[in-house]
């Protein structure tokens, strides 16, 4: 028989870019059977209150409660491979975006996250598809200009520049360069990168690795650039299924686990399982 063998992951990601929804869902799953997934659940240790009380909001289509940062919850699964009956022990704290915000801004990372850290094999990057683009000088400057001549004051528009309004790419870069600059890092770091909300993006036709090299081009050429610290993958990853607020009637006619969707890095196969970054992680 095989040893048990213990993996821990990290869940990284600003706030509202999809981190609660993918545990909420992710916990639905491994108890479920309405679709074909990997990893299976084996066993919960700890507290499964807070996976509940997230999972019964996603169950009915209801906004998933953001984490608070004064309320953090350390969530333990063990999860057994189908294919290979290995169980492997996967950690994550669902650490409150604002936790992550504040890395950039006040340079600063909380004790229990440097902590895990330490013995992080690898992690699921969160990215939003909506992320936050800065203008170009070019095409900002006119409309300066323009709203300086409709006051006649330069400074009347003026809005003090602060790190929160840095493009979202820029600050996770940071959070990345922030987990390689510990001391006891451990290169490569693997990462499974999440584009959340993936069902906005699927009309398009776009795969998500094209999409994240033309969107996020910075922390794209970032993580080519440091291959030998991040070892990645990409996926498309719907874990809602829709908008709950003008989607709901559609949502709740399906299966909870169908409303799942998991794209490819290329954008040739898909499937409900959730579980596929994580499978790549253990590799």
């Amino acid at each position: 028989m095989t040893s048990p063998s213990s993996s821990r992951f990290i869940l990284i990601g600003l706030p509202a870019t999809g981190k609660t929804s993918y545990l909420a869902a992710l916990w639905y799953l491994v108890q479920h059977e309405q679709v074909a997934h990997k990893l299976m659940l084996d066993r919960l240790e700890g507290d499964n209150k807070y996976l509940n009380q997230i999972s019964s909001a996603w169950l009915l289509c209801q906004p998933v409660p953001r984490t608070p940062t004064d309320s953090e919850k350390v969530v333990s699964m063990v999860l057994k491979d189908a294919a290979s009956e290995r169980t492997i022990t996967v950690t994550f704290p669902d650490l409150s975006g604002e936790s992550f915000s504040l890395q950039w801004t006040a340079r600063q990372i909380t004790t229990s996250y440097d902590n895990f850290l330490k013995t992080a094999s690898g992690g699921v990057l969160f990215v939003s598809p909506e992320p936050h683009k800065p203008a170009r000088i070019d095409a900002a400057a006119p409309l300066v200009q323009e709203m300086d001549q409709a006051d006649g004051n330069g400074d009347a528009h003026m809005v003090e520049w602060e790190a929160s309004l840095a493009p979202r790419q820029v600050q996770l870069v940071e959070l990345l360069q922030f987990i390689a600059a510990r001391d006891y890092f451990k290169p490569p770091f693997r990462l499974a990168l999440v584009i959340s909300a993936w069902d906005k993006l699927k009309v398009t036709g776009i795969s998500p690795a094209k999409w994240f090299a033309k969107e996020v081009p910075l922390l794209f050429q970032f993580l080519e650039s440091n291959r030998n610290l991040f070892e990645y993958t990409i996926y498309g990853v719907s874990a809602q299924g829709g908008e709950y607020t003008t989607e709901t009637e559609r949502l709740t006619e399906v299966d909870p686990s169908e409303r799942i969707g998991v794209v490819s890095s290329d954008g040739r196969s898909s499937s409900h399982d959730l579980t596929e970054p994580l499978l790549w992680l253990m590799r």
